[in-house]
């Protein structure tokens, strides 16, 4: 079957769990947690996913003003289905759905620069991050 990709403000924690712990940012995520899981997708006002035959493959959760910026919290493929093309069909559904009007911005795992650099995203050296204390 082919994969769909789709805006999907309904997903539940126990998708994005599956997704997020088949990652590098499993150990940066509390996905054990799943009331502050809950919390961060109901934060979040624009998702996107990637399901092949109803199983989650990938998910983008961010949050936007739809009138200028998008910024993704996260991009996540389960290793399982990267090389796919699934987190690239994930961030042509975003541009497709937000337009041309809004930039979208996201902080990059190191090992996955070069993805985004291939799909056409400018690396930007000004970003800023306060650690949080709370990793529950």
């Amino acid at each position: 079957m082919s994969i769909v990709y789709a805006q999907e403000q309904s997903l539940g924690v126990a998708d994005y769990v599956a997704v997020l712990g088949e990652t590098i940012m499993r150990a940066k995520r509390p996905l054990t947690n799943t009331q502050r899981i809950g919390e961060m997708i109901a934060g979040a006002n624009f998702i996107v996913t990637a399901r092949d035959d109803g199983i989650i493959l990938g998910l983008a959760r961010c949050i936007t003003d739809y009138a200028w910026i998008a910024y993704c919290a996260e991009l996540a493929v389960k290793e399982s289905a990267q090389g796919r093309g699934v987190g690239a069909g994930i961030m042509a559904k975003i541009h497709e759905l937000l337009g041309p009007k809004l930039g979208l911005v996201l902080i990059s795992e190191p090992s996955a620069v070069g993805f985004y650099e291939r799909i056409g995203l400018e690396r930007q050296d000004s970003a800023f991050f306060r650690t949080r204390l709370d990793r529950s």
